[in-house]
């Protein structure tokens, strides 16, 4: 009998420590979402308006090139965090701003203990999550803190944020995390579900203060239902504020008017005539024309929002050969034995292009003949 009370004495004190850390796990995570509604809401700050302050230019996602929702409008959101521990939302926005092109990733906002700055209109798509739900879903990155208090203002702010932007595109929070079905995912639930994507945010962080995405979801239902109480006091309610408008999208297109081929390397430049940091076109490209702009006495073809190239560059001139002229690849070599014979004209694309140590016209794609032969 001794025995017996013995063995059954140290199973129990082996199984409770384990009962009592789970315990100590739910309670914590309830005591964060306590301690998160006691802090106020941060409300949002503009990328745009935020970078205009600072004299930073704003390197707009959607300006050229909206990705579109599959439906019309975001079924939902998913939670990212950021992996950078001590980088504030401040820091990511700046950067994100000035590496998306070369990184190829973006999201709609990033969250901290003190702010919430969205990166561009939550009416497009972002690159965040994969190919498969980049076109599904908003994209929220929660910053990492390196204490519980910060912790808690971090998801409150985030909690409250995402709450407003389910009713903005009238979604009922729905956890999606266990069942790949649902309105608020976490990266980890896009990887297992979805694919596409291999992390597991924003589990890893949250694990680091007893907290999980299912405690975060009981978050944003409570943000999400007391927005909705008609019996809320907008004098004291944490949970609304005025959102400034969203910054304006470039202008209308008009109506294309025309689909040319570039015949020579094309800078792309702004309505004033300056080189922008797009890539450069190359020769062979279809381009749609929207109309014509002339810059500091130059002729420009429009080829999307705000972006021009020298016409010179499709349209061409025509020159006079003095020469028989072969015809040359983009590599020097002689294509054929065929000529151009002196006396015609020929129409010439754009500047002079040097290939090897003699300088040639482009004449059609991948077609050159040495300047020489012309006046």
């Amino acid at each position: 009998m001794k025995k017996l009370i013995a063995a059954l004495a140290l199973a129990a004190s082996i199984a409770a420590p384990a009962t009592v850390h789970q315990v100590d796990q739910v309670a914590a995570a309830s005591s964060i979402n306590e301690q998160a509604k006691q802090n106020s809401y941060s409300g949002v700050t503009y990328l745009y308006q935020m970078l205009e302050q600072e004299g930073i230019v704003y390197n707009c996602f959607y300006a050229n090139g909206p990705l579109q929702y599959r439906n019309g409008k975001p079924e939902g959101v998913v939670i990212h965090e950021t992996a950078t521990p001590g980088a504030s939302a401040h820091d990511e926005a700046i950067y994100f701003n000035r590496e998306w092109m070369n990184m190829y990733s973006y999201v709609h906002a990033f969250v901290d203990k003190g702010q919430i700055i969205q990166m561009m209109t939550p009416n497009y798509g972002v690159w965040g999550a994969g190919a498969n739900a980049n076109n599904r879903f908003f994209q929220v990155e929660l910053c990492e803190e390196s204490n519980q208090a910060d912790f808690a203002k971090g998801v409150n702010n985030d909690a409250i944020y995402v709450a407003k932007m389910l009713h903005r595109f009238n979604l009922e929070p729905d956890n999606a995390v266990h069942d790949g079905k649902g309105t608020i995912w976490s990266h980890h639930a896009v990887s297992n579900f979805l694919g596409g994507t291999d992390h597991t945010d924003p589990d890893g962080y949250f694990a680091k203060f007893g907290y999980s995405m299912d405690q975060f979801y009981d978050l944003i239902k409570y943000y999400y239902d007391l927005q909705t109480t008609p019996a809320t006091d907008p004098a004291t309610d944490t949970t609304t504020t005025s959102e400034k408008p969203e910054k304006p999208t470039e202008p209308v297109l008009p109506a294309p008017i025309a689909t040319k081929t570039l015949m020579h390397d094309a800078i792309i430049y702004d309505a004033d005539g300056l080189a922008t940091d797009a890539a450069m076109k190359k020769p062979g490209n279809k381009l749609t024309i929207y109309g014509d702009k002339t810059i500091n006495n130059k002729k420009y073809l429009q080829i999307g929002s705000n972006q021009y190239v020298v016409a010179s560059n499709v349209e061409g001139r025509m020159r006079k050969l003095t020469h028989n002229a072969y015809l040359y690849n983009n590599s020097g070599s002689r294509i054929g034995y065929s000529k151009l014979y002196s006396g015609n004209s020929v129409r010439t694309y754009g500047g002079k292009v040097k290939i090897g140590n003699r300088k040639y016209y482009p004449i059609d794609v991948n077609e050159y003949v040495k300047a020489g032969n012309f006046k």
